[in-house]
């Protein structure tokens, strides 16, 4: 699953231009579990990623069955600033939340994995962290995969 949803966010070329998300450049902005630097400019003094916005994201499998398998993702979005967030969090909520009417999504249909919904559970929480400037705003979505 954490390739499956990798390769489904990477493979919309509007949220990689949102992020400025390259990976033929080393430039990466969604990352499974932490944040990865390739190069020193995108760390500060104290060794954090700098490098916004990115995303992460964790998996938690929730229920597995022969027919589907239903997963928890938790999608944590860091930017500089609200324009950028709003603009990012509506492409992902576009991407991944399937009640939406959406012409422009991509395939459904990810390395021979079939997703066969995705919703949005909850809006999860809206942070502004005064120290670095940044805001972060956490989503979790319900992603059923075929089994």
């Amino acid at each position: 699953m954490n390739i499956t949803f990798f390769q489904y966010l990477t493979s919309d070329i509007k949220l990689s231009e949102l992020l400025d998300h390259y990976p033929y450049k080393n430039k990466l902005k969604i990352f499974f579990g932490r944040t990865q630097a390739f190069s020193e400019d995108q760390l500060n003094e104290k060794g954090n990623f700098i490098d916004y916005p990115y995303i992460v994201y964790n998996v938690v499998p929730m229920s597995q069955r022969e027919v589907a398998n239903e997963h928890r993702v938790q999608v944590t979005l860091v930017t500089a600033n609200d324009i950028q967030l709003n603009d990012i969090t509506n492409r992902l909520i576009e991407l991944l939340d399937f009640k939406k009417k959406v012409n422009d999504r991509p395939s459904n249909i990810v390395d021979n994995q079939i997703i066969l919904n995705s919703q949005l559970m909850t809006g999860g929480s809206f942070l502004f962290h005064e120290n670095e400037k940044v805001f972060e705003q956490n989503q979790y979505f319900l992603i059923t995969l075929k089994g």
